[in-house]
């Protein structure tokens, strides 16, 4: 059943038929369902699925940090959202294959973060119990440049932390508020984040500790 919201002439939100109707980012879309296909799916099908299983696996958790990651690349009114985009570019370049041609997410090939600013340029990479300490190549900092790290375990949860940079500073230190310090290993990503212009450099992969 669909809901008419303004009448006859307006969107509607629910299925007719093969029919589906809902909003995304403030514009009406309909779509209709795929077929059912009742023949065996190939061999490429399968491992098609595979691929999108993973995907959607590993980015599931960082759904949040994906909207303020991707905001720029699917702005409001877009008809493919953050999550999607981050879902395309992940489907093409991040995927590797194990044993038996089974693939998954390679962390490193992750991008979190988009957009146009220099990323960071980390040359050393610490963790401490629930601290994770940063040196830079360069002295860097400026008035509304902030660090976002994003740390990720793979299995239960992610964060996100932004730390405002002071002019000219090489390290920075990062206090984890989840109390990791007996949890499995963390995947930790940096962006750069400008307050001023509200822009936004790509994620760099820093490993896992």
């Amino acid at each position: 059943m669909a809901v008419l919201k303004d009448g006859v002439h307006g969107s509607f939100s629910g299925k007719v038929g093969n029919v589906v109707g809902y909003e995304l980012n403030g514009q009406a879309i309909i779509r209709s369902l795929p077929n059912r296909k009742k023949r065996k799916p190939t061999p490429l099908a399968l491992i098609n699925r595979q691929r999108m299983t993973a995907v959607s696996g590993f980015l599931r958790p960082l759904k949040p940090f994906i909207a303020f990651g991707y905001r720029h690349l699917a702005p409001p009114g877009s008809r493919v959202g953050p999550f999607q985009t981050a879902q395309s570019y992940t489907f093409k370049h991040a995927i590797d294959y194990g044993p038996g041609n089974v693939p998954y997410v390679n962390p490193e090939k992750v991008l979190v973060m988009r957009g146009t600013l220099q990323p960071p340029v980390v040359t050393g990479v610490k963790r401490a119990g629930n601290t994770i300490n940063l040196e830079f190549a360069d002295k860097i900092g400026y008035i509304g440049q902030n660090l976002v790290l994003i740390v990720y375990d793979l299995e239960t949860c992610a964060d996100m932390y932004s730390v405002t940079l002071r002019a000219g500073t090489g390290t920075c230190a990062v206090e984890l508020q989840r109390g990791w310090e007996n949890a499995r290993p963390l995947h930790v990503y940096a962006g750069y984040h400008d307050m001023l212009i509200d822009e936004l450099s790509d994620s760099v992969y820093l490993g896992c500790f």
